[in-house]
């Protein structure tokens, strides 16, 4: 449906929220650009990190404990 943003578009976002940060003089609103720079820098580093399936065992977990 919804096509999730690459990591440039992400730094994008980012470095639009720091300049907004630097530019206000209202504390809470500078509070919540960088807020959100960080959010969608952790984002962009998250995107470029492959996702990694985890593997699955069709053993029953209790196969492991002495009953």
């Amino acid at each position: 449906m919804f096509e999730s943003p690459d990591a440039e578009a992400l730094i994008e976002r980012a470095q639009m929220h720091e300049q907004l940060a630097a530019n206000t003089a209202d504390l809470p609103a500078r509070k919540m650009h960088q807020a959100m720079a960080e959010a969608y820098r952790r984002k962009a580093q998250q995107a470029d990190t492959p996702i990694i399936p985890l593997e699955t065992t069709a053993e029953p977990m209790l196969a492991n404990h002495a009953i």
